[in-house]
């Protein structure tokens, strides 16, 4: 309801920008949708300069699970079957640059528009990847959700301030704008410090482990690509932390601070831990892409259900 209702404000008050500065009412309300699926996407759809995709790579991206089929035999789903991380893919991990996925309680994602820093993706991919073709690169891409879920299960990273490489203070300061009610949220909500570096700490570093890695829906494939955007991995918008919509009781438990059942089997965490919580959560999208930059992790198999 609260995320409709946000819809529903953002939607009315691109609508009224564009008729002020005159348009009609069709390409008011075309350009208010642009506006609110660009907010969703993390980006400017009107700046999207993405070359026409090879064929094939589209209708991969949308359904990858058949392309995969044989590594998930064996009772595994859809990118859990022990997989092989490479050098190669490591070069990739580094260029990750993530945005924030506006939908539902909102998580960090790859960038629709250039999730390893490039709009030219598949020229990107060739560069990574020498001599594969269209088809190949394009499994390439979706393996990177594989991977990406993999390091946050396997990999190192210390808790200590870092200054990101791949997106500036400001990108974090846009992705998350909006949120905060009418105050927006200070830089120490999001993670910053005085310096710009993101304060990456343990309870961090422990959500990291138990975060939900996933490939958008068919539709949400759909929606990028006819926007000229990319699928990518995303953290799961819903439910960012395991099985609850009400993401404050995978959060609490995480973190070993989860209460005893109330009588009426209702959780509802007290407001400082409530605040300290949602924090918590907006400071993600800074820690993330602080792991995925500077993460000790070797190549090799890893089993996404074996944590080391």
């Amino acid at each position: 309801m609260l995320d409709r209702l946000k819809f529903m404000l953002g939607f009315g008050r691109a609508y009224r920008a564009a008729r002020k500065a005159g348009a009609s009412r069709e390409d008011a309300q075309l350009a208010a949708a642009r506006t609110m699926i660009g907010d969703r996407l993390g980006f400017d759809i009107e700046d999207a300069e993405i070359a026409e995709l090879p064929a094939g790579v589209a209708e991969l991206w949308r359904d990858p699970e058949p392309a995969f089929a044989s590594e998930d035999a064996g009772g595994n789903g859809f990118g859990y079957a022990p997989f092989e991380i490479t050098p190669a893919h490591l070069v990739l991990l580094r260029q990750m640059r993530f945005s924030w996925d506006g939908a539902e309680r909102g998580a960090p994602m790859l960038d629709p528009a250039r999730p390893y820093g490039r709009r030219d993706l598949m020229a990107q991919l060739a560069e990574v990847f020498p001599g594969e073709d269209a088809p190949t690169l394009a499994q390439r891409h979706v393996e990177m959700f594989f991977v990406l879920a993999r390091v946050l299960v396997h990999g190192r990273l210390s808790s200590g301030r870092y200054i990101l490489r791949n997106i500036e203070p400001d990108d974090l300061r846009a992705a998350l704008r909006g949120y905060g009610g009418d105050d927006e949220l200070s830089d120490a909500d999001i993670g910053l410090d005085a310096d710009g570096a993101v304060t990456v700490g343990d309870e961090h570093l422990k959500l990291m482990r138990d975060t939900q890695i996933r490939w958008p829906s068919e539709w949400d494939c759909e929606e990028r690509l006819d926007e000229g955007a990319y699928p990518a991995a995303a953290m799961d918008s819903k439910r960012p932390y395991g099985d609850m919509t009400f993401i404050e009781i995978d959060m609490a438990r995480i973190l070993g601070r989860l209460p005893p059942a109330p009588p009426d089997g209702v959780f509802e965490p007290e407001p400082a831990l409530a605040a300290h919580l949602q924090r918590l959560h907006w400071q993600m999208l800074g820690a993330m892409q602080a792991f995925v930059e500077n993460a000790e992790i070797a190549p090799g198999v890893y089993d996404l259900n074996a944590a080391e």
